[in-house]
């Protein structure tokens, strides 16, 4: 199994923590480049947070129920699921407009989510039970002024979504079941090939949370049960495994000017007051130099900010 240190010519990744913000559930970290900030979120305090590392300035903004992902939009606002709604909200404002509700046939709320190369927002959903009770009956959303269209179903935990950079393929992930897929992906008519599960991670391995693709086409996929960032090639193969400061890793984001600051979110529920002491950083937003970079989010389709 590939280790970070031992790829020749590669630096290693070395994370540090670069706010002070603790959250339970970290998640959903979207880079600005118009801002030139970083949004993440708190699921279930149903908050989210702005970061601005050239003045280390840091926003709380809070809505009412959990936020499971957000993502940008072409007017500046953000795109933001919360419990089963569709919001758009302007984080200079504060202004807020709802854009649809998902209706689901079980309780529970929207997870994972990202802006895709059509400009729709992709989002799953989870039902409301432990890890080990969830059915498989969760979806995977896509999501436009218009409305919203059913991509998937059969899911447990819907998550890992990721584009490629040349927008023609799409990576999911379902964290329960444990498997990352590989799609082909149409953006002219958002058309979606079948898919290939490419790998199985398991508990050792780390079940794969939240995901980010760089320049590489390579798929950092959190391995939230392993406190480990797993680079997976688009054929499945394991290419790069980097050990991190959390033993919960959330989800990565590639980021500031140059996309070359990893950000790195995580979670500290379910851990003992003992662990907490243990592994001191779970919560925090954490951020390392990448060798490569990622690349620009694409930005959702709302037209003017009304």
């Amino acid at each position: 199994m590939p280790s970070d240190t031992a790829i020749c010519g590669v630096p290693p990744l070395v994370f540090e923590p670069v706010t002070d913000v603790l959250t339970d559930l970290g998640e959903s970290p979207v880079w600005d480049e118009r801002r030139n900030a970083l949004f993440w979120c708190d699921i279930p305090n149903g908050t989210v947070w702005q970061y601005s590392p050239l003045s280390g300035a840091v926003r709380e903004i809070r809505f009412e129920g959990r936020t499971g992902s957000l993502g940008l939009c072409e007017s500046g606002r953000l795109i933001v699921a919360c419990e089963r709604d569709l919001l758009l909200a302007d984080p200079d404002t504060g202004v807020r407009v709802h854009l649809l509700t998902i209706e689901e046939d079980f309780a529970g709320r929207l997870n994972d989510g990202r802006v895709g190369p059509d400009g729709a927002f992709w989002v799953g959903s989870v039902a409301d039970r432990p890890l080990a009770e969830l059915p498989p009956v969760a979806n995977l959303w896509r999501v436009t002024l218009d409305g919203a269209r059913r991509m998937a179903t059969g899911l447990k935990c819907s998550n890992g979504l990721a584009f490629a950079r040349d927008g023609k393929t799409m990576m999911h992930s379902d964290s329960v079941a444990k498997w990352v897929g590989r799609q082909a992906f149409d953006s002219e008519d958002a058309s979606l090939g079948p898919r290939t599960v490419i790998c199985t991670p398991d508990e050792a391995t780390g079940r794969p949370d939240g995901a980010a693709m760089d320049v590489d086409d390579l798929y950092w996929s959190a391995g939230v049960s392993a406190g480990v960032l797993n680079g997976f090639g688009l054929d499945g193969q394991l290419l790069r495994r980097v050990a991190v400061p959390v033993p919960h890793p959330t989800m990565p984001c590639f980021g500031g000017p140059d996309f070359r600051t990893l950000y790195l979110t995580s979670h500290r529920r379910g851990m003992s007051p003992a662990q907490i002491e243990q592994s001191p950083l779970s919560g925090r937003l954490l951020a390392a130099r990448s060798e490569r970079p990622g690349f620009a989010a694409p930005r959702f389709a709302d037209g003017s900010a009304t």
